[in-house]
């Protein structure tokens, strides 16, 4: 189908039913629960500014344009600058696998491995119930346009005790040919009892594309088990790009996220831990970086349902030009969940006087028994530290460079994967040198 065909369609949200009637046909349970999914998304639309959730983002830009589902296809002349070369890789070039670029090593001792298509073409009654559990309850309208069109994507099994040494790599690239059309790849991790397993996710795309990602990805750790995740959106400058991560943890489990924004047009991450076992325990890290015109926008919630629940939260954002960044994060204690111990911190800095990072931190407290805190700051470079390095020798530019670089190293250093902590703070470096050497 053509973007001309379905820009005939009456309104923005009708497009993608004519998109979707040209892809999917038939009676089968799976294609069931695909059209109930559009049609929940059908009558609730995109979020708009009037859902507390999406106060500061406005979805307008995407909403009025019209996408259709990405094909398959090979990968441009320009090669991904990789995170890691370390591990097992699977790239998926416009939602899509892409053998050629994913790594042929043998899997790892209690570790499968499989595109999402393979879990479908294997077992496709297995995949429909899995939905159904997860997905078909959600009153997210943009997962259910996921569930509605996704083709692609990651399942990885981790056995009980499975340890891998080793991180998997997960590519999201898109190509010029994926130049308005949209893709909704998933990736589901389910960690066994004292499992433990390093997650690697990495979204680019090539330059002056403009095309829409919409991704959804699923964690379940058992008792004891533990994810170390690592999140990096790199997209394409005109591309928009919505995350949305689920994550369950039974007894001691424990999910580590670095949530790490630097690309597209407007981007938003989604996180949502539930925190359903004694002595679990979740720690999210982020870094928003819009600069230009971006909007960048994390949106997170932890939910301690059982006693005995840690999490901590650090995120930090650097706005410069007119570009604005969103922090929303929202902990919650159950009833029942005594002996909660919870903290949230919110730093930002402004480079610009037209530069703005919107901050919102929530504490829903129903037990009595519990240490939660939670605090957010907004502000500019320190000037007497400007004029310190300045009086040392430093040029004006590498002077806001090397304090940039301090703010951000709090949340890069905690960064245990070294290719992937290098290869961060090497772009971090670079972004803005260029962006200091503009203002200069």
């Amino acid at each position: 189908m053509s973007a001309v065909d379905v820009k005939s369609t009456a309104s923005p949200v009708e497009r993608y039913k004519a998109a979707f009637d040209a892809r999917w046909q038939g009676n089968d349970e799976l294609t069931a629960l695909r059209r109930a999914a559009l049609d929940q998304f059908l009558s609730t639309g995109f979020p708009t500014q009037r859902d507390e959730a999406w106060k500061y983002t406005n979805l307008r830009r995407l909403e009025t344009r019209s996408f259709t589902p990405a094909d398959a296809s090979a990968l441009d002349a320009h090669q991904p600058d990789w995170l890691t070369t370390t591990g097992t890789r699977i790239a998926l070039v416009n939602g899509h696998w892409l053998p050629a670029l994913s790594s042929q090593t043998a899997q790892p001792p209690g570790v499968t491995v499989l595109t999402l298509k393979q879990w479908l073409q294997r077992e496709p009654a297995a995949v429909a119930t899995y939905l159904k559990e997860h997905d078909q309850l959600t009153g997210n309208a943009l997962e259910q346009l996921n569930l509605a069109f996704f083709e692609d994507g990651v399942v990885v099994n981790l056995a009980d005790n499975a340890i891998l040494d080793e991180p998997i790599y997960i590519v999201h690239q898109s190509t010029t040919a994926a130049a308005g059309r949209m893709s909704h790849p998933r990736v589901v991790v389910r960690a066994g009892r004292n499992s433990r397993a390093t997650i690697v996710e990495h979204y680019l795309g090539a330059n002056e594309t403009e095309y829409f990602t919409n991704s959804v990805t699923r964690f379940e750790v058992a008792s004891g088990g533990a994810i170390a995740h690592f999140r990096v959106q790199q997209e394409a400058p005109r591309a928009f790009h919505i995350g949305h991560i689920q994550t369950k943890l039974a007894k001691d489990a424990r999910y580590s996220v670095h949530d790490i924004q630097l690309g597209s047009t407007l981007g938003r991450t989604g996180i949502n831990a539930l925190l359903e076992g004694s002595g679990a325990h979740a720690a999210l890290f982020g870094l928003l970086a819009p600069m230009g015109t971006q909007h960048l926008d994390a949106h997170t919630r932890i939910d301690h349902v059982a006693p005995h629940t840690t999490s901590e939260e650090d995120y930090r954002g650097i706005a410069g030009g007119r570009g604005r960044g969103v922090f929303n994060g929202k902990i919650i204690v159950r009833p029942d969940a005594q002996k909660i111990d919870s903290r949230q911190s919110s730093r930002n800095l402004l480079l610009s006087a037209t530069a703005e990072i919107d901050t919102k931190p929530e504490l829903e407290i129903y037990a009595n028994d519990v240490k939660c805190s939670h605090g957010a700051t907004t502000g500019q470079l320190d000037a007497t530290a400007l004029f310190y390095l300045r009086s040392r020798g430093l040029s004006e530019s590498d002077a806001r460079a090397a304090l940039i670089r301090a703010f951000a190293e709090s949340i890069l250093s905690t960064i245990e994967l070294a290719p992937v902590r290098t290869a961060l703070e090497k772009q971090i470096d670079e972004r803005f040198k260029l962006a200091n050497e503009a203002k200069a």
